[in-house]
């Protein structure tokens, strides 16, 4: 909700970080399809992921769907699942759709996905957990392992770096700055163990930054205890 602050004579209106967060990701739709829908350096984890899914026809939830480039290459690997690809951004939304006609989009904060009052095989958050702090990252995984049927499986990505360099990043251009959190794998496996996860398997990638030193991508694929 945008926060109405006065002062003095006139009216203050202050958004949110998660209306800020919102507010860019539709002013960055576009630029993030050129950069990510053919990116190739996750496929390891996504097919593995697969992997993981023991059903043929599996229902799966993906968070933070973007443009839909992580929904286009599990359906292109497997064409029986039946994948809910969700985002809080309209504009992103519109991009799935047209890129992936064969999938179901749905506007959906990940902090909300609870209200989803239904069950899935796996559940998929390409680079969400970078955009939500240690508390709503606890939160995320409780909700998982809610919505996850038995031996269900769940994949999630962030930068692999203690939390206390979280920091402001600006886009390419200097128009656009989004906090980004950072995230400590032991933490994560501590909150995992926690809600009753099995890990299945970690991948850290370097990912090249333009004149700087590549970030390491951490990305875990765990399974909820039968």
């Amino acid at each position: 909700m945008i926060e109405e602050l006065f002062d003095g004579s006139f009216y203050i209106y202050r958004m949110n970080r998660n209306e800020i967060t919102l507010e860019n990701w539709n002013k960055l739709a576009q630029a993030y399809q050129n950069k990510f829908m053919e990116i190739d350096l996750y496929n390891d984890s996504y097919d593995q992921f697969c992997d993981a899914i023991k059903k043929d026809n599996a229902s799966v939830l993906e968070l933070g769907c973007g443009p839909g480039n992580i929904t286009k290459y599990i359906l292109d690997k497997k064409p029986n699942y039946s994948i809910l690809a969700t985002d809080t951004a309209p504009s992103m939304i519109v991009l799935g759709k047209i890129n992936v006609p064969n999938a179901q989009f749905q506007l959906l904060d990940v902090r909300d996905m609870k209200n989803l009052h239904r069950t899935f095989d796996a559940i998929i958050g390409g680079f969400v957990v970078p955009y939500l702090n240690t508390e709503e990252v606890k939160n995320f995984i409780f909700d998982s392992i809610q919505l996850l049927n038995d031996d269900g499986i769940l994949y999630f990505s962030c930068i692999e770096k203690d939390t206390s360099y979280s920091e402001s990043q600006t886009s390419s251009d200097g128009k656009i700055t989004m906090e980004v959190n950072y995230h400590d794998r032991s933490l994560l496996m501590q909150i995992l163990e926690k809600n009753q996860f099995n890990i299945v398997s970690v991948f850290h990638i370097d990912y090249p930054k333009p004149n700087s030193t590549s970030d390491v991508h951490l990305v875990i694929i765990a399974q909820k205890k039968s």
